[in-house]
């Protein structure tokens, strides 16, 4: 996935998610702002800079030499696209911080719950098995048709 396709994803993810009970506020990201919490792995829209030629680099960093003789650092992509759905909230009490997170990784997290088999602990598994995005979607539907009416989105 890349950040891209995130943006898409989230902006489809937005609508479903006030539906299945997730009150956070959602808005758009601002450039360099804020934080999608995913990893991306496409490497084409990876960081790209120099650095020091004995740097070794910090978990997931690529770090290569170039064949013009400068140490290159790869690092995963941070900051979703300008545009894209973010949800967040403050969470605690005496020093309240503010959490976010990209509206798709906040489906994902929340369909996975849903369909999570509880009660073969401490073997806990899925009850369903998820192979791509359409049937994160499907899944996500399929507990909004299940939801009795009348009850608070």
């Amino acid at each position: 996935m890349n950040l891209r396709i995130l943006k898409k994803l989230s902006k489809r993810a937005a609508p479903l998610l006030p539906l299945l009970d997730d009150r956070r506020m959602q808005f758009r990201s601002e450039r360099w702002d804020n934080y999608h919490g995913m990893l991306i792995r496409d490497r084409t829209c990876w960081n790209r800079s120099r650095c020091h030629a004995t740097f070794q680099g910090y978990g997931d960093d690529i770090v290569f030499d170039t064949r013009a003789g400068y140490r290159v650092r790869m690092r995963p992509p941070v900051h979703p696209l300008k545009g894209t759905m973010m949800v967040g909230a403050t969470s605690g009490y005496y020093e309240p911080e503010w959490d976010e997170e990209c509206a798709w990784s906040a489906l994902v997290g929340i369909v996975h719950a849903e369909t999570t088999d509880w009660s073969t602990y401490p073997d806990v598994g899925n009850s369903r098995r998820f192979n791509g995005v359409g049937d994160i979607f499907r899944a996500a539907h399929e507990l909004i048709a299940d939801r009795p009416k009348g009850t608070p989105a």
